[in-house]
Parts: C-alpha cells; sequence; structure tokens
C-alpha cells in the first residue's frame, strides 16, 4: 500500500509525548487553582493583619503593666554625644564589611538556586 503505518516504537513514543503532556497541563492547571483561591496575594489579607497590629499597638504593655498616660520616661541615665570622625568611619567600615557579607551569601544562594534550573532547561533543549 502507499501508506505507512507508524511503527510499534514511534507510536509509544507518540503516547508518552502525549501522557507527559497531559500531566503537565493538569499539574499547571491545578497549581493556578490553588493559587487563585488562597487570599495570601489579595489586599484584603494584608490590610486585616495591619489593622489587628494597629489594634493591639495602641495599648502599651511593659512586661505585663499598663503604662499610665501622663507617666514620662525618665532618660537620665543615657549618655547624649556626638560621634567622633574615628568612631563613625569605623561603624563604616563595620557596615560595610557586613554588607559585603550579605551580598556574597545572597550571590551564592542565587547561583545555587539556578543551577537546578539551569540544568533543566539544558535537560529540556538539549537532550534527545
Amino acid at each position: 500500500p502507499d501508506h505507512q503505518h507508524p511503527t510499534n516504537s514511534q507510536h509509544k513514543t507518540e503516547v508518552t509525548m502525549i501522557s507527559r503532556n497531559a500531566i503537565s497541563n493538569a499539574l499547571l492547571i491545578l497549581c493556578c487553582i490553588a493559587v487563585s483561591t488562597t487570599n495570601a496575594f489579595t489586599p484584603s489579607g494584608i490590610q486585616t493583619r495591619a489593622t489587628a497590629i494597629t489594634n493591639t499597638a495602641t495599648t502599651l504593655y511593659q512586661f505585663g503593666k499598663k503604662k499610665q498616660q501622663n507617666e514620662e520616661d525618665d532618660l537620665s541615665w543615657m549618655e547624649v554625644r556626638d560621634l567622633t570622625r574615628e568612631e563613625m568611619l569605623e561603624i563604616n567600615k563595620r557596615n560595610e564589611e557586613v554588607m559585603n557579607r550579605e551580598l556574597g551569601a545572597m550571590t551564592g544562594i542565587s547561583v545555587l538556586f539556578s543551577i537546578p534550573i539551569l540544568y533543566l532547561c539544558w535537560v529540556a533543549f538539549f537532550t534527545d
């Protein structure tokens, strides 16, 4: 005959690809439904948390006892003075070291997280 029938291996590959696509599409749809049914990304959820925080923060409690409104804090024990240039330079140096360590850690974490994604892209595009 003039028309060709697909071989058994071609038919299995086609069925496998269809089932993989169906599974991935079903998972994508389930994830979208799960995200859309939650209130995690809605402004109302954020607003209720903010109002709950402001309601509890209006009354001052310090170690379980309510503070009187007319009572003033005694801050006479505090030493108040301007920092010298050397002290400010030392603080700036320490802050710069901390920021550089944080930047290195963030870079390392982002590289660590991107390795599996790059591997999956490699497998998706460069394998047969």
